[in-house]
């Protein structure tokens, strides 16, 4: 018994050691690739940024990047909307210059590449961040709807991103930023034409990420929840436009649903620095992804239910109204509880 009982103690010992030396050796690894990681992470000062996009979330990561200095070129089809963001970013000292295209026109691309690479130089980042907000029920919205969100948001990513990849190869460097959202991982209902175009970014963005890693450049997704820019304002509103601008306002600007415009473009530029190659940014973002991966069907059953319960019924109206005209008809309740996105918006461009 006592020659058994130290054999077992021995055994025991030697398992602890085992196990021991594997975690030693594990910490070892993950701290080497750590190091490697963040020498690989130099400062982006004097690095080139294309940004689609010149107001709200655009405009913030434009902002956050140019405080470190990164110089901005800021794409929009609205040219007097460029030229005031622009000026906004001057008067912090940032160098910015506006370049007016249309995104969804893809003859428009090439010579946006061109006019940036001719005025900087070269092109080390690149943003696609472009996008609109359709909100109402499905049988609200037409093949054009879906089209317009697809352009957008999706092939405009795809072309600026075919364009600017042979600059990036052959300076052996870059990073792709694609903003992509929650309802491009969870479809979230009433906002099926977003939803549609945002999972397409994920699905590109994530492969491509693979793809190029072994090129010298870094793909970024984004996957933003909530977030407050003031874009309640600029969305677009179908079948009882006023209930669901009301729902979509409410939710979008109030904190613990919602995170500031700021907060959410330091940490794309965080995970920039950094490499990371996914970047969630809001706890509830994390908690809806983490429980539809995990709880599919409780997850849809959820969603039916703030469908058919919360959600308003549709009255059959296709005319889209802007999230601006319809603040105007809302109360002083409303106006108290959306506060932090009007600020957000006027200091975003909105």
């Amino acid at each position: 018994m006592g020659h058994a009982s130290k054999r077992r103690k021995s055994t025991g010992t030697v398992s602890l050691l085992a196990k021991a030396a594997i975690f030693a050796g594990a910490g070892l690894v993950v701290a080497k690739f750590a190091k490697k990681r963040l020498a690989a992470s130099p400062s982006l000062r004097g690095k080139v940024a294309l940004i689609t996009g010149s107001r709200g979330f655009g405009l913030a990561i434009a902002r956050e990047l140019g405080r470190r200095g990164v110089r901005i070129a800021l794409c929009a089809r609205d040219e007097h909307e460029l030229r005031r963001a622009c000026a906004s970013l001057s008067r912090e000292h940032i160098e910015a210059s506006p370049f007016p295209a249309d995104l969804c026109n893809a003859s428009d691309i090439a010579p946006l590449v061109k006019n940036v690479v001719d005025r900087f130089g070269g092109i080390d980042i690149l943003v696609n961040n472009a996008g609109e907000i359709q909100v109402g029920p499905f049988d609200t919205f037409s093949q054009t709807d879906f089209k317009h969100a697809m352009d957008l948001m999706f092939w405009a990513a795809v072309n600026l991103t075919f364009e600017v990849l042979p600059i990036m190869r052959r300076q052996r460097s870059g990073h792709v930023v694609n903003i992509a959202s929650v309802g491009g991982r969870v479809s979230i209902p009433h906002l099926l034409p977003y939803s549609c175009a945002k999972f397409a970014l994920v699905g590109f963005s994530t492969g491509l990420s693979s793809e190029l890693r072994s090129q010298h450049v870094h793909v970024l997704t984004v996957i933003p929840g909530l977030m407050r820019t003031g874009s309640h304002l600029h969305a677009f509103f179908k079948g009882k436009a006023r209930d669901e601008f009301a729902w979509f306002g409410l939710l979008g600007n109030l904190p613990g649903f919602s995170v500031a415009a700021d907060y959410a473009a330091s940490s794309v530029v965080d995970a920039l620095e950094r490499r990371r190659y996914v970047c969630v940014i809001s706890l509830p973002a994390k908690i809806l992804t983490a429980c539809d991966a995990v709880l599919p069907e409780t997850t849809r059953s959820i969603f039916a239910s703030v469908n058919r319960l919360l959600l308003p019924k549709s009255d059959g109206s296709k005319q889209a109204q802007q999230g601006t005209a319809l603040n105007a008809t809302l109360g002083k309740a409303f106006q108290a509880l959306t506060v932090l996105g009007r600020r957000a918006a006027h200091d975003l461009n909105q």
